[in-house]
């Protein structure tokens, strides 16, 4: 192969390669903000007691929350869970709190299902929450969360 061809191919090669992340980035970008207004209204929900942005956040009607727990008695671990319903049940006011929040990774798959990673503080705890999310009718809304607490 001459010379001239060489240079031609890894030339438009190269233009080829820089132009995938841009393309990318552009398809993914919607869907990263989306997902990540779903992981900040579950936050701010919790924090506000606000039921009205649990639903936009949760998909009430098939997810669960797996948390451990300790039995006091005998120490022995189990994992418990609960509907995102009966979870979201149990904030329904405001706190008095300070509550800090940051999405510290996503990853979405396929624009149709995506895991964040939450960290949050409040005064009296901090968190880390896995929030698996399916996007179902255009909007995408948390099916699992697992968390643990420090």
């Amino acid at each position: 192969m001459s010379k001239v061809k060489l240079t031609v191919i890894a030339t438009l090669l190269f233009l080829g390669l820089m132009s995938l992340p841009n393309h990318a980035k552009g398809l993914t970008s919607n869907e990263y903000k989306a997902v990540v207004d779903t992981a900040y209204n579950y936050f701010n929900a919790m924090a506000n007691g606000d039921q009205q942005l649990f639903s936009k956040a949760f998909d009430l009607d098939f997810g669960h929350v797996k948390m451990i727990t300790t039995d006091k008695e005998t120490g022995k671990e189990s994992i418990r869970s609960l509907t995102l319903q009966e979870f979201s049940g149990f904030f329904n006011k405001k706190t008095e709190d300070t509550w800090h929040g940051k999405v510290l990774s996503v990853d979405i798959v396929d624009d149709k299902m995506a895991m964040v990673k939450l960290d949050f503080k409040t005064s009296k705890s901090h968190y880390i929450d896995y929030l698996v999310m399916y996007k179902r009718d255009n909007n995408w809304r948390i099916i699992n969360k697992t968390f643990v607490s420090k």
